[in-house]
């Protein structure tokens, strides 16, 4: 395994089993970076200290396993995506559900809020995308986007275009404000596209980074339908073939690098610029697929988690 660089993340302090034997399927840092959310199969959040690890408060009230969470950049609310077919808009200072979301048809997969916190984007199974009055708690538009469920969405930084993922091997991106199909990317080598697992944003919302299920991430230059830079696995293996994990971008102190957890309970870092690893982590001491792993201040702290419940806090060290 190559190292081509000391590494610049040092374990703050690890969890087990966070979840009581339930899969993991994402954290996410709060905007703050004061505390951090996880969601599992058995449809429970937890939300914990992100300085030490405790547990501050459980959520229930879903009935089926939840996908995803998303903090509101206002660091007021939560909202949650189940298989139960609804999404949770939650009160984080009552801890109670405020908004009880239902018109998908299918599981929902992945969920984002404007950086207004007035409008919630939510992505499903049932291959559509929805735009949510958080207000209101109601639909505003629904887009007809893909012939596969959707795996992932993402904001730009302005909040005007939407983009997404889905098994269907597409990517495209939406005007926010009208729904209308800006553009559509397709990988399409030798006649046949992999499933797309993730799709996230650059900061400058120039670029967007795929990761699919060849393994492999890619980043695009979506203004011109070009792939730009290639990100394979550790010994060039495959990042993920199974599950769709988080990707992020690292600007602190300078860095440019992209990271990801594989499914072999690493966590990996490119140089954005070369595409070679730098270094990698073990964030699982059982080898289980790091399903998320998500960042503060641009990359300062990071946190992981794995399927099967252990969960990482990191820091930068230069």
């Amino acid at each position: 395994m190559p190292v081509a660089t000391p590494a610049k993340y040092k374990l703050r302090y690890s969890l087990k089993d966070i979840h009581d034997g339930s899969l993991v399927s994402t954290v996410k840092f709060s905007p703050d970076g004061l505390k951090f959310a996880t969601c599992c199969s058995a449809g429970s959040i937890k939300i914990w200290s992100s300085q030490t690890g405790e547990l501050l408060t459980t959520l229930r009230g879903h009935n089926d396993g939840i996908s995803d969470i998303a903090f509101s950049a206002n660091n007021e609310y939560l909202a949650s995506g189940s298989d139960d077919l609804t999404i949770r808009i939650w009160d984080l200072k009552f801890e109670e559900t405020l908004k009880l979301l239902k018109n998908h048809t299918y599981h929902i997969t992945c969920l984002q809020f404007d950086k207004r916190s007035r409008i919630l984007i939510s992505g499903s199974s049932d291959e559509n995308i929805r735009v949510w009055d958080c207000k209101r708690g109601e639909s505003m538009r629904t887009l007809s986007a893909h012939s596969d469920p959707v795996s992932s969405i993402d904001l730009s930084f302005d909040d005007t275009i939407i983009v997404s993922g889905s098994y269907d091997g597409l990517i495209r991106l939406f005007d926010t404000e009208t729904g209308g199909c800006l553009k559509t990317l397709i990988y399409d080598k030798e006649g046949s596209s992999f499933p797309i697992s993730y799709v996230k944003f650059s900061p400058n919302s120039k670029f967007v980074l795929s990761s699919s299920l060849d393994g492999v991430l890619r980043l695009w230059d979506y203004m011109n339908n070009k792939v730009v830079k290639t990100y394979k696995g550790i010994n060039n293996s495959p990042v993920a073939e199974k599950f769709s994990l988080g990707t992020n971008f690292i600007t602190f102190n300078n860095e440019l690098m992209i990271n990801s957890g594989d499914e072999r309970g690493n966590l990996v870092f490119w140089d954005l610029q070369s595409q070679e690893i730098l270094f990698t982590l073990e964030a699982s001491g059982k080898s289980s697929p790091i399903m998320n792993t998500d960042s503060f201040n641009n990359g300062q702290f990071l946190v992981s988690v794995s399927l099967d419940g252990e969960l990482c806090v990191w820091d930068y060290v230069s």
